[in-house]
């Protein structure tokens, strides 16, 4: 009897074990990158942008942690999942993490990038990209000339559209609209407008701004 009971015992603290080894690492689904080129008023500089698809079947609250490296290069940047930003796409639900700046100069490493999610047990899956390492040189782009003065926008050739972005005093988003120039907007309670121009190699774009709605506001 007493041995009956053991294996009962063993069979059971096997069957434990598999269960809590049995949990799976979540999976990078999808991702969307570009390289931005930014003015803040002040400098510019690029900055990368990256939105992710991601799936795990231990369940959506099971991915806690995204580290982006790059290369051997010594700079990562780490994102816990309250740092994430939500961006509906395409009727498929998207994260996005707070852009990422070069920590000196104006340039991102020239570099293969390695994006690692994590969930809570430690389990990570892994992908990789790289910017085109002969893309140009922030001196060397064409930079968008968009004002916003009285509601209007105005946009100089060769760009015909963009997209803002108002927020409120507290840089809280309120909309974001895609306008041309001439367009009279809107603007409601918003105290900061951005600007956005994507480039038709979609993996670099504009970012212009935050400004004040304060005052005139010319790139």
């Amino acid at each position: 009897m007493r041995g009956v009971n053991l294996t009962a015992f063993f069979a059971l603290v096997g069957s434990s074990l598999l269960i809590s080894c049995s949990g799976s690492a979540p999976s990078l689904d999808q991702i969307e990158w570009r390289v931005i080129y930014r003015d803040d008023g002040g400098q510019r500089y690029e900055e990368l942008s990256l939105f992710f698809r991601i799936s795990d079947p231990d369940g959506p609250e099971d991915p806690t942690n995204i580290e982006v490296r790059a290369g051997d290069t010594g700079l990562l940047w780490r994102f816990p999942r309250e740092e994430w930003l939500t961006n509906p796409q395409g009727g498929k639900f998207w994260w996005g993490l707070p852009s990422m700046i070069p920590l000196t100069g104006q340039r991102l490493p020239d570099a293969i990038y390695t994006i690692r999610l994590e969930d809570l047990a430690g389990r990570y899956s892994e992908t990789t990209f790289r910017p085109d390492p002969s893309r140009p040189a922030i001196d060397e782009m064409d930079w968008p000339e968009i004002s916003l003065v009285d509601n209007v926008v105005r946009i100089e050739e060769p760009y015909n559209e963009a997209v803002v972005i108002l927020r409120d005093s507290e840089y809280t988003h309120l909309k974001t609209l895609t306008v041309s120039d001439g367009m009279s907007l809107d603007l409601g309670e918003a105290e900061w407008w951005e600007a956005w121009v994507i480039l038709a190699d979609v993996s670099r774009g504009y970012r212009l701004g935050p400004y004040s709605l304060s005052g005139t506001n010319l790139q």
